[in-house]
């Protein structure tokens, strides 16, 4: 019984969780606690800024989405030229390494600047401790990687504050070029996604009738990658199936809560599970199952997707779920589910994995030289509609996970940039290294 009313509670938490109408009753009580903060201290407003995007997370409906993000752009113009203590938001603020950063092209000469790609908005956000942030601005073209929704107090504050007269955001789903183009006249879309820097070369498909595992799902051990979903569907999957289950650590969760999520579901015996596993064993990982699946409803770009097609294993994820790779899903990759019969067509699809060409169709159209290559025209146009100059393309980027310029020759030969932004900006970009 106990255990029965355990799975019951979870279950009841999710379904709340996504259903339409609790989320925008749960938006308007946001937007009521950011009415609430009637002072206008930078850090008052601030906190007000973020219970409105976090409103606008929750809004269901466009139109007031729209209202919404209407009242957070005033809120950041009386923010410009006022000091706001970062610290309160972010808690490394004041740590100078910046492992998300990366350069892709060195600073060249007054009309021609240097690029900068710095992902997750926690690590952008670090520019603004520079003591001469100008002179960065003024020396390199910066391009930023968001994590998830634009709806957040960053994306919307940092535009306004950062001295650039054009910052180059890439995307999390279909959606947010039109949410961007709300946030910021600066802002420049390119529609490339966290998950369109997967090198190739990292992944070395194993055969498919030598693949161990029938089917794998990499997703971190926090609730909104939804592990009870598929326990649930497990109970009426073939006993036989080899499943294999990676993930990290999240919010206080562990391999041992998702085996004890399993054990309500009577599937505790039904899988193997790996916890924070380096990159490259979770790269290999993916080569060694025959599909993969994701069952979050919202998240960003998922970059899992884009690793399991590199690996050639197709993937599927749920029909209707807020996941920017889904757009990556067609009749060569993968496929969306319908979660009310997901054990019947999880299974089908594992049976059926053999027919879909995955890799040859993602190092068409996503690969990172691909990507470089999009994200390297863009910077080109606009550097030189401007009124720059442009006698040298970036390196090409891959993420694994942190961003870096993919071949060794290119790292060597950005060093002596590196350590510039390190011993004038004060900003340690890429790897931790001893001083």
């Amino acid at each position: 019984m106990l255990t029965q009313l355990r799975r019951r509670a979870l279950e009841t938490e999710d379904w709340l969780r996504y259903h339409p109408l609790v989320r925008d009753l749960y938006s308007q009580y946001e937007l009521w606690r950011g009415r609430a903060i009637d002072s206008e201290t930078p850090q008052a407003l601030a906190r007000a800024i973020q219970r409105r995007c976090a409103a606008a997370r929750l809004a269901t409906d466009p139109a007031a989405e729209a209202r919404i993000q209407a009242e957070i752009r005033r809120r950041v113009r009386a923010l410009v030229g006022r000091p706001l203590d970062w610290a309160e938001h972010i808690a490394d603020f004041h740590d100078p390494h910046v492992p998300r950063a990366a350069l892709l092209k060195p600073y060249v000469g007054p009309r021609e600047k240097g690029v900068v790609y710095i992902a997750f908005e926690s690590q952008w956000v670090k520019l603004l401790s520079i003591a001469d942030l100008r002179g960065f601005a003024d020396r390199y073209t910066l391009v930023v990687g968001p994590s998830g929704s634009p709806h957040n107090l960053i994306s919307y504050a940092f535009p306004a504050l950062y001295p650039a007269d054009a910052i180059f955001t890439l995307i999390s789903h279909p959606r947010d070029p039109e949410v961007f183009r709300g946030i910021s006249d600066k802002l420049i879309v390119v529609p490339l996604y966290a998950s369109s820097w997967v090198n190739p070369s990292l992944f070395t498909p194993v055969p498919r009738a030598e693949r161990p595992y029938d089917l794998i799902m990499v997703a971190c051990f926090g609730k909104f990658k939804r592990h009870q979903a598929l326990f649930a569907a497990l109970r009426d999957m073939p006993r036989d199936l080899k499943l294999l289950l990676i993930g990290q650590d999240q919010d206080g969760r562990t391999a041992e809560t998702i085996r004890e999520i399993a054990r309500w579901y009577g599937v505790a015996d039904r899988f193997d599970v790996r916890s924070n596993q380096g990159y490259h064993a979770v790269a290999q990982a993916f080569c060694q199952a025959r599909a993969s699946v994701i069952l979050s409803r919202r998240e960003g770009s998922c970059v899992a997707v884009a690793e399991s097609l590199f690996a050639d294993t197709p993937a599927a994820l749920l029909r209707g779920a807020a996941v920017g790779s889904q757009v990556f899903v067609n009749e060569q990759t993968g496929r969306l589910l319908a979660e009310d019969d997901l054990a019947r067509e999880l299974t089908a699809f594992v049976a059926e994995s053999g027919r879909y060409r995955p890799r040859a169709w993602a190092e068409e159209h996503i690969s990172c030289f691909r990507s470089s290559q999009v994200l390297n025209d863009a910077l080109r146009r606009h550097a030189l509609a401007s009124g720059q100059e442009w006698t040298r393309d970036i390196v090409t980027l891959q993420r694994t996970p942190n961003p870096e310029p993919a071949r060794p020759e290119d790292r060597q030969a950005l060093a002596p940039e590196y350590a510039l932004i390190r011993d004038h900006f004060g900003l340690q970009f890429g790897p931790r290294r001893a001083p």
